[in-house]
């Protein structure tokens, strides 16, 4: 498998873009990760809610509990303190409903950020980078097997500008029909340079 082109230009220019690919990868994982944590940090006002009810509740409850102990006038004087202690009840799910709504949208703000710059990479950067490799190896391996050498050189009579073609034969059609063995040689070549690979 060849991962890069055999031309030093054509080289540089695919390490330089897959470094930048990656670094872009990198900075938008970084950057998910800051505005999630950044997002999950205003389930603090949530948390806030909820330890408020809780103290609350449990502030109600215990003066209920203490003024039910009340004889003759316990049960009913205990009743407001127990419509209050529920009331708080309220306020713990609500910070709790606070909590998971902010938990949501720093799960899906966080992915979206990461994964918009992913997308738009994967048809711009990816899918050119495995055609690549596929076309080169096969290239690669078409000139190391019988025949592949004419095979090469038609691709190149179909891919290769005239004037390529020209340096290589003044009638490359012909040259190729008669099986002229440095015509073949030399369209092969324009070939396989043009998939990014040099023939040994």
């Amino acid at each position: 498998m060849q991962i890069y082109s055999s031309i030093p230009l054509q080289r540089g220019w695919q390490i330089l873009t897959d470094l930048l690919a990656v670094a872009a990868v990198v900075v938008a994982w970084l950057f998910s990760r800051a505005t999630f944590e950044a997002i999950t940090g205003l389930a603090v006002f949530g948390r806030g809610m909820e330890d408020a009810g809780s103290g609350f509740r449990s502030t109600m409850s215990d003066a209920a509990e203490s003024i039910g102990g009340v004889p003759v006038i316990g049960d009913e004087a205990s009743a407001p303190f127990l419509n209050a202690a529920e009331a708080g009840g309220f306020l713990i799910d609500a910070g709790q409903d606070q909590q998971n709504s902010v938990a949501q949208a720093a799960t899906v703000v966080g992915w979206a950020i990461f994964l918009l710059p992913v997308l738009i990479l994967i048809p711009m950067w990816l899918v050119p980078r495995v055609q690549f490799v596929v076309r080169s190896t096969r290239a690669r391996r078409l000139h190391g097997e019988d025949g592949g050498r004419e095979l090469l050189a038609l691709r190149a009579l179909v891919l290769a500008k005239p004037a390529q073609l020209r340096k290589v034969s003044e009638d490359p059609v012909r040259a190729w029909r008669e099986g002229d063995p440095a015509a073949l040689d030399g369209l092969a070549q324009l070939a396989l340079r043009r998939e990014g690979v040099r023939a040994r």
